[in-house]
């Protein structure tokens, strides 16, 4: 309960959020995103970084380890990981649309306007292409 509470409260606060995926059953991943949800990006990362050195390419860590650079303002790393999770999983939807966000933020409307596309085409309209319709909508 407090975690979908927090959840929603950064949903709120961050308009280029979709839900973030659901950590696994893993207590170090669970721990890293439960540190990156509640704001605390400097304490969540290495411990995602450490998990995902146990589980090389998780995209879902990838996509955690990325939002957590992108708050920080590293943005050339939040790509890299965004980049490695479509590597692993090209239609991630939380990568794909998160991504998108930072394309956005980038000014590269046609990358994030692509990777809307990709959304439709690979879930149609879940929450993740909703968030990305959103964004794009609003930075026109």
């Amino acid at each position: 309960m407090m975690r979908a509470a927090l959840l929603g409260l950064a949903l709120l606060a961050f308009p280029a959020l979709a839900a973030p995926p659901t950590p696994s059953g893993d207590p170090e991943v669970a721990e890293g995103a439960r540190l990156v949800e509640s704001g605390r990006y400097e304490l969540g990362l290495p411990v995602l970084e450490a998990a995902l050195a146990r589980l090389p390419g998780d995209p879902d860590i990838l996509v955690y380890i990325a939002f957590a650079q992108r708050r920080l303002g590293n943005r050339d790393a939040a790509m890299e990981a965004y980049l490695e999770a479509l590597g692993t999983n090209p239609n991630h939807p939380g990568a794909l649309a998160y991504q998108g966000s930072l394309l956005l933020e980038m000014g590269d409307r046609p990358g994030a306007e692509a990777n809307l596309a990709q959304l439709t085409n690979s879930c149609g309209r879940c929450a993740e292409r909703e968030t990305l319709a959103r964004d794009i909508a609003r930075a026109r």
